[in-house]
């Protein structure tokens, strides 16, 4: 959708439900858009900022959207099965880890956006029992962002590629970009460390990075 950008473009693909709850949603393009596209029948739209949901709900205004508008801290603000997916989208994992300790089992299916702390959101999920659907990359704005979709059953805790790098499903067009970006990284990081666990770790990543690249 125009105007959405490609981190949320990403993220409204994985979105199919009546009810979203887009969380911490700042202006609320990503929950107006899935009204608009159909993605979603009923948006409640949250964030701590009053200031920022006034702006969200003056663009529901203005698309003749009524969305249900609440100020607060993460998932406090939602009652246990009232929306059947969560959006959380332009955070790190820490912080989106936080905001799900606050009601993870609210609902059943998260889409999340990322840019770091992704192997340990990873864990997170798989550790309490959620599996993820979708696990890609998209480049916007010259950063990298993971976009999972996590739904409840069957969690795996991930390992090797599939904890650093993610699964690639679906296919991303910037997957080949972002293995270059990671092998640059961790490379500089292994020759910065000063410790043999950082060393080992660094070079655990770039034997991801090897691997991913020779899936490609």
């Amino acid at each position: 959708m125009k105007g959405l950008g490609k981190r949320l473009g990403a993220a409204l693909k994985f979105i199919d439900c009546d009810t979203l709850a887009d969380v911490g949603c700042d202006h609320g393009k990503a929950g107006i858009a899935a009204i608009r596209t159909g993605r979603a029948k009923r948006v409640i739209m949250t964030d701590i900022s009053e200031k920022s949901l006034s702006k969200a709900r003056s663009s529901a205004e203005y698309f003749g959207i009524d969305a249900d508008c609440r100020v607060g801290d993460g998932m406090t603000v939602l009652a246990p099965g009232e929306a059947d997916c969560v959006l959380i989208a332009g955070m790190g994992g820490n912080e989106i880890m936080h905001i799900l300790d606050e009601g993870l089992n609210k609902c059943g299916k998260y889409v999340l956006v990322a840019h770091r702390d992704v192997p340990k959101l990873r864990v997170y999920l798989a550790e309490r029992g959620f599996c993820l659907s979708a696990d890609t990359v998209v480049k916007d704005g010259g950063k990298f962002y993971n976009v999972l979709a996590a739904e409840r059953g069957g969690g795996v805790v991930p390992t090797g590629a599939a904890l650093w790098l993610g699964v690639d499903k679906p296919p991303s067009a910037d997957r080949e970009e972002y293995l270059e970006y990671m092998r640059a990284k961790y490379t500089a990081i292994a020759e910065r460390a000063t410790d043999e666990p950082s060393k080992n770790a660094a070079f655990a990543v770039l034997d991801a990075v090897r691997r991913a690249k020779e899936e490609l």
